[in-house]
């Protein structure tokens, strides 16, 4: 749901449409810079307040602009980014910002890249960046959050859970092992497929940090390099993309209470399964409530 505007953006970067240019009031100073985005806000009100850049490239045959800002993560002055004024990012390699124009100019969806350690660092090291980043995201004011077809089962269950990715043969986009509440052994860690994803919420918007590991060549068990990222949701972003059609997306909120419903059917499906296989269930967690449907 929440990666729609990646494959918009790959379909972009393939074609030879388009315009671009660089767009805002700062210019480049080689001093930190602090970029504050609140989501929901008008991208011209960022663009106006920014103290860095942003690039504009422009899709006039899906009627989407991306605004960005792309540094390399060497760069002795990557910015910060203040999100939603409570989380504070520090060096902040790229910013993407999706708008879609037949929707409006107000931000839906922010992808950042975040510098994090010298390449070949040791896989503990990472750990202790990782879940660093995971204690200051939660301190801004993120929770955990559950994916809605999925079992509520907390880290304190990793113990019976054999295995990433699937809780009792079943695919699963919160998986235990990952609950950012909990610490996961080594072991575990480098049984993890590459892709490490920790789900949040906070008033209304989604938030999904990344970490996707390459284990060194000469060391896989012990080094790698691992790109760090954070996406960052409205309700509309993270739910409309659920549906394929664009007049279904229109309509998302007329359409998501059934969505919900097939989605709850699924969760407790999967709860009874794992209730059955001795599996504890998280009861007192309860889905956010959804904005738009109130």
């Amino acid at each position: 749901m929440q990666y729609e505007a990646l494959l918009l953006c790959t379909i972009f970067l393939l074609s030879a449409c388009g315009d671009a240019r660089d767009t805002g009031s700062g210019s480049m100073t080689g001093k930190k810079s602090t970029i504050e985005i609140q989501l929901q806000e008008d991208i011209n009100t960022l663009l106006t307040a920014s103290p860095v850049k942003f690039s504009e490239e422009c899709m006039s045959q899906v009627n989407m602009c991306w605004y960005k800002i792309d540094k390399s993560f060497g760069d002795a002055d990557l910015p910060s980014v203040k999100v939603n004024g409570a989380l504070i990012l520090d060096d902040v390699a790229s910013v993407s910002i999706a708008i879609d124009k037949d929707v409006g100019k107000n931000i839906g969806s922010l992808d950042l890249s975040v510098r994090s350690l010298p390449d070949g660092s040791k896989h503990e090291e990472y750990q202790a960046f990782l879940y660093g980043l995971l204690e200051k995201i939660k301190s801004a004011g993120w929770t955990h959050y559950y994916a809605p077809s999925d079992p509520r089962i907390s880290g304190s269950q990793i113990d019976k859970i054999s295995s990433p990715g699937k809780v009792l043969g079943d695919y699963v986009l919160s998986h235990p092992w990952l609950d950012p509440d909990y610490r996961l052994d080594l072991d575990r860690w480098l049984k993890v497929d590459d892709f490490y994803d920790w789900n949040f919420y906070n008033n209304g918007n989604y938030l999904t940090l990344r970490a996707q590991r390459h284990d060194s060549d000469d060391a896989p068990n012990e080094r790698g390099t691992y790109l760090v990222t954070l996406n960052f949701t409205t309700e509309r972003e993270y739910w409309a993309p659920a549906f394929s059609e664009s007049k279904d997306k229109a309509r998302w909120k007329e359409l998501l209470p059934g969505l919900l419903k097939n989605y709850k059917a699924i969760r407790d499906a999967r709860e009874k399964k794992a209730i059955d296989a001795g599996i504890e269930i998280d009861s007192d967690y309860q889905d956010p409530p959804i904005k738009a449907l109130k």
